[in-house]
């Protein structure tokens, strides 16, 4: 293995970082702690969904994380269900 010139600042700046890590104590991240609860909520609308349900669903503390459109359905080259709109909401669970 060839030493460079940065060799020897590589391995001072770890030591730096072990020793001020001892020195001031830092706790261990615990992953359970930062972990959110969420609730899920999706429903179908009919063609366009209307601003005032969005606004609603907003005032109650639903996040819209997802929408997508389905086309109508098609037998026999007749379509029929005007389509739908899918709306999938997020909140945080009550604890």
């Amino acid at each position: 293995m060839r030493l460079t010139s940065t060799t020897p600042l590589v391995a001072l700046a770890f030591l730096a970082g072990c020793l001020t890590t001892a020195a001031l104590n830092v706790p261990r991240a615990r992953a359970e702690a930062g972990l959110a609860r969420w609730e899920h909520w999706c429903v179908d609308v009919d063609g366009v969904p209307k601003n005032t349900d969005l606004e609603k669903a907003g005032a109650e503390g639903w996040e819209l994380v997802t929408m997508s459109f389905r086309p109508p359905l098609v037998n026999n080259g007749a379509s029929f269900g005007g389509g739908a709109t899918l709306l999938c909401f997020k909140r945080p669970a009550a604890r």
